[in-house]
């Protein structure tokens, strides 16, 4: 059973005092973490913070990027040791504005979750490819070349261990529709394509997030698709009653054979 897992990507908003506020409201009011996960991704500085106030309470805190060198003279870069040493268990690599604003490439990404991997910080690869037909003995295979140039290299035992969120160019940015079926069917043939470099067995215990004007109305029909295993959700999570919303309208869709 794939556990669904709901991302709050705050971006860059909120300061330390009002991350942790956020945390300490939120806290108590979590799904058990046995069924759901729910993570929020925060702004560096307030990272530590925010993990001395989650507690054993279950709430994932997130790094929203790292650089694949542990130390060194890289300033301005973010440690995955350093994350790892303040109890921060995922990062977030390679999301679309990343690529965009920052020039990050394929090689870029791949570096980093590999430097993750090793620091056990549990990646949440990003990936905003339009899938790519190709003709294979006379079959026609769909193949997600930006994410598998990610993915290259990175052995059977590493990639049971990643998170991959699919957030597609059309849905990015406010006033945007999210399609629940376009969204299904970009994460379904994501999970083919790792099942056709790996194997279907591996592929079926990845967890897949989508991610892309996710907001309370919507969430639930994306949720409850059967390749779709929870939401990487940016300007909605930023208010606590409507996250909270978007929590509990996702439980609705958690069933007991979902894989």
């Amino acid at each position: 059973m794939r556990k669904p897992f709901i991302v709050a990507n705050w971006k860059m908003h909120k300061n330390v005092r009002e991350s942790v506020d956020f945390v300490n409201q939120i806290k108590s009011k979590l799904p058990d973490p046995n069924k759901m996960e729910v993570g929020i991704a925060a702004q560096a500085f307030a990272l530590p913070s925010m993990v001395e106030a989650a507690g054993k309470s279950g709430l994932k805190i997130i790094a929203q990027n790292a650089a694949a060198e542990y130390s060194g003279p890289y300033t301005g870069e973010i440690s995955l040791r350093g994350l790892s040493d303040a109890g921060v268990s995922y990062v977030m690599l390679g999301h679309i504005e990343r690529r965009r604003l920052f020039g990050e490439t394929n090689e870029n990404v791949h570096q980093k979750v590999q430097a993750a991997l090793q620091r056990g910080v549990t990646p949440i690869i990003c990936t905003d490819e339009t899938m790519v037909q190709q003709v294979v003995n006379n079959e026609i295979h769909y193949v997600f070349h930006q994410l598998m140039t990610v993915l290259h290299g990175i052995s059977l035992d590493q990639i049971k261990q990643v998170v991959i969120s699919y957030e597609p160019s059309w849905a990015v940015g406010a006033g945007q529709h999210a399609n629940p079926t376009l969204a299904e069917e970009g994460c379904r043939l994501i999970r083919q394509t790792i099942a056709e470099y790996y194997s279907y067995e591996i592929a079926d215990k990845i967890r897949i997030l989508y991610g892309g004007s996710v907001n309370p109305n919507n969430i639930k029909d994306i949720v409850d698709k059967p390749d779709i295993d929870g939401v990487l959700i940016g300007r909605a999570s930023l208010d606590l009653d409507n996250f909270l919303k978007m929590i509990s309208n996702a439980q609705l869709t958690i069933k007991e054979e979902k894989k």
